[in-house]
């Protein structure tokens, strides 16, 4: 929907003059199909007809600058705010869609000269405008049933089963395409073939477009050789002749050609020969590097909650009285790191889990630097079992006394174990099956 702005206003009113004559009469080339006032009236030389004029404008200029078919826009504010749509059928030319346009704004004006709302069907095309709000929403009054007055005399039954079976298939085509629009032809029980024709205005969504053809089709006359439903949101046909032309729709031009991408940048999303999105790689990453901060976060907080409980056998650490990192390493060091979990939390985590992530932790803050795993190396070691973690160091500023640097480090999971002699337990992965939150 476009809102027109004071200087367009000016600009169409110039254009109304020279293009547009409302009173005038209508191009017999494009003769009406029907046409419907609706309530209120509004008064000769007002702001509202002033405001219509300049809807009407617009519209017209836009049936002739490649609108494509369908347009709709507002002019004024209110009270007096004009709302205002045309749509074109798919299959006829530019050229005659503009020309349809202009012919029946010409002719709403005359039929209903004083009516704020008014709605106008030409075989091409439509108009119709009120002041209420008209866009995107489903309208089925006033509407509109023409018949062939002849009747079908070849298994009659059988002929209307044939049109609602091609009106339905029609029906989702159109639903499904943007613009609306669909054509469908079959044999009948008539040597001719039937030919079918749906359509919606173009803002309707895909939902509002069937729910408004169905019930459109439901009202198209049984036992007849032709008929049509004309409603403001949507219309349906069938004949037993060529009525449209197969052979043309309305169509946008093609968008230019895109110009080659530089050979030192990638496109967004682009595969490389493993035929991943670079996207979802980078999705991938994220949620890896996302899960290796809540392990860390996750280890912190157990082993916060850890340090209350065993707030006396902290004090028993040599210098070191105020340190976590020590408390951790020492309950690592003799065998025990279980015991950094509060009691509440046994029966509900993993045992091999909770030990990998405290062995990560400690190997990430080794007293030398250089034996400090990578953020990739920890988020490989979080995602993969079948890599070897090895033994962690003493951690910075670890305060000891000799009786701790003689004793040995005896603690390690399934995943180390070659590398530790000294493993105090041994838990067979393949005999053991759980669910890990991620």
């Amino acid at each position: 929907m476009m809102k027109i702005s004071s200087l367009i206003f000016v600009f169409l009113l110039s254009l109304s003059s020279s293009m547009l004559t409302f009173t005038g009469a209508a191009d017999p080339k494009y003769p009406y199909l029907y046409w419907r006032c609706l309530d209120n009236n509004f008064t000769r030389n007002s702001t509202y007809q002033s405001n219509l004029n300049l809807l009407l404008s617009s519209l017209v200029f836009n049936g002739a600058n490649g609108s494509y078919g369908f347009f709709n826009a507002t002019a004024g504010q209110d009270p007096n705010r004009v709302y205002g749509l045309f749509q074109c059928r798919n299959d006829v030319t530019t050229s005659i869609c503009q020309d349809c346009v202009v012919s029946a704004s010409k002719d709403v004006t005359q039929r209903c000269p004083t009516q704020k709302g008014a709605i106008v069907w030409y075989d091409e095309c439509l108009v119709q405008y009120s002041d209420s709000y008209i866009f995107s929403t489903v309208r089925v009054n006033p509407n509109i049933k023409l018949l062939n007055k002849n009747n079908v005399t070849i298994e009659p039954i059988r002929f209307h089963e044939l049109v609602l079976g091609l009106m339905s298939v029609a029906k989702t085509q159109a639903a499904n395409d943007p613009k609306k629009f669909a054509t469908r032809k079959g044999n009948s029980t008539t040597p001719q073939t039937l030919y079918t024709l749906v359509q919606c205005t173009q803002d309707l969504s895909n939902t509002d477009c069937s729910r408004c053809l169905q019930h459109a089709i439901s009202n198209l006359p049984n036992g007849m050789i032709g008929g049509r439903t004309l409603y403001p949101s949507c219309n349906c046909r069938y004949e037993l002749y060529p009525f449209y032309n197969e052979n043309l729709t309305l169509s946008p031009p093609p968008a230019p050609t895109p110009s080659p991408p530089s050979p030192v940048r990638r496109p967004k999303g682009n595969k490389g020969k493993s035929g991943i999105s670079s996207s979802i790689i980078i999705a991938i990453v994220a949620s890896i590097t996302f899960s290796a901060v809540l392990f860390v976060a996750g280890y912190f907080f157990v082993t916060r909650r850890a340090r209350k409980k065993y707030n006396s056998v902290q004090d028993k650490i040599d210098g070191a009285e105020d340190q976590l990192l020590n408390f951790a390493w020492k309950h690592w060091r003799d065998g025990t790191p279980t015991q950094l979990l509060d009691s509440s939390l046994s029966d509900s985590y993993s045992r091999n889990e909770v030990i990998r992530c405290i062995h990560i932790g400690l190997l990430c803050v080794q007293e030398d630097p250089a034996t400090r795993p990578t953020m990739a190396t920890v988020v490989l070691m979080l995602n993969s079992y079948s890599v070897t973690l090895p033994l962690p160091q003493q951690p910075a500023f670890f305060y000891c006394t000799r009786t701790d640097l003689s004793k040995p480090i005896t603690v390690g999971t399934d995943s180390d174990q070659s590398q530790n002699k000294s493993v105090s337990w041994s838990v067979d992965d393949s005999s053991i099956t759980e669910v890990y939150p991620r």
